[in-house]
């Protein structure tokens, strides 16, 4: 019996800021695997170390030692030229902050990262359409973020992010400026689009409530992993 590789690889990552006395190191020896359809919640109090290790895997930072395989691609030895081909056609990042583009509708804020790839208008209609169902904003697309709730304008940045089909949903406190019972909508949203896509999640949070639903929780306590 064979057993699938996983997705993501991290092997003894360590990433230090600053030098001498003022050197603060935010990830030690840190190692996790993820495999594709889970779903991990990496749980750990604010400055714990849970975005700087989101950030290497992402390929938005790069680790003083260690290695990260992504899909099987070594994270840490792209240039940047291939560093964006990862975020762009692999990896999709989603931010307590939403990162929606004001002046843009929701539809054309999904569609935003299919532009880019240079998507036919008709290809590029369809894909928006299928995601604004998939997160429950249909008949939502022609609104502004200004004209939606914080749970909606969070759902139209999961389905931005889910707009290139990416193997790997990285979300950092998706459900930060959320109430609870919005964030917890949001977090239900993200597990069944893991199972639907067949993508990982690897999801940082520090409110044991939204663990619920993950497939497993990993601790993170000053840069260190525990039962990863």
């Amino acid at each position: 019996m064979t057993t699938a590789s996983p997705l993501v690889a991290v092997q003894g990552v360590r990433r230090t800021y600053g030098a001498g006395h003022t050197a603060v190191t935010a990830l030690h020896n840190a190692s996790i695997e993820v495999c594709a359809g889970e779903m991990v919640a990496l749980v750990g109090r604010s400055g714990s170390g849970k975005t700087t290790l989101l950030n290497i895997i992402g390929g938005l930072d790069r680790p003083d030692a260690g290695t990260v395989r992504v899909d099987g691609s070594e994270v840490t030895g792209l240039d940047e030229l291939e560093a964006d081909a990862l975020r762009r056609d692999t990896v999709a990042f989603v931010f307590q902050g939403f990162g929606l583009v004001p002046e843009l509708t929701a539809a054309e804020n999904v569609g935003l990262p299919l532009r880019l790839k240079d998507w036919s208008p008709e290809d590029r209609e369809h894909r928006v359409a299928l995601l604004l169902e998939l997160v429950g904003l249909g008949e939502h697309g022609a609104h502004r973020p200004d004209e939606m709730s914080g749970g909606q304008m969070q759902r139209v940045a999961i389905a931005r992010a889910l707009a290139s089909s990416p193997k790997l949903l990285i979300a950092d406190e998706p459900t930060g400026q959320l109430d609870t019972e919005t964030g917890l909508a949001v977090m239900a949203l993200i597990r069944g689009v893991v199972e639907a896509e067949g993508m990982a999640a690897i999801v940082s949070t520090h409110d044991p409530v939204m663990i619920a639903l993950a497939d497993r929780a990993v601790r993170i306590e000053d840069g260190r992993l525990v039962d990863a």
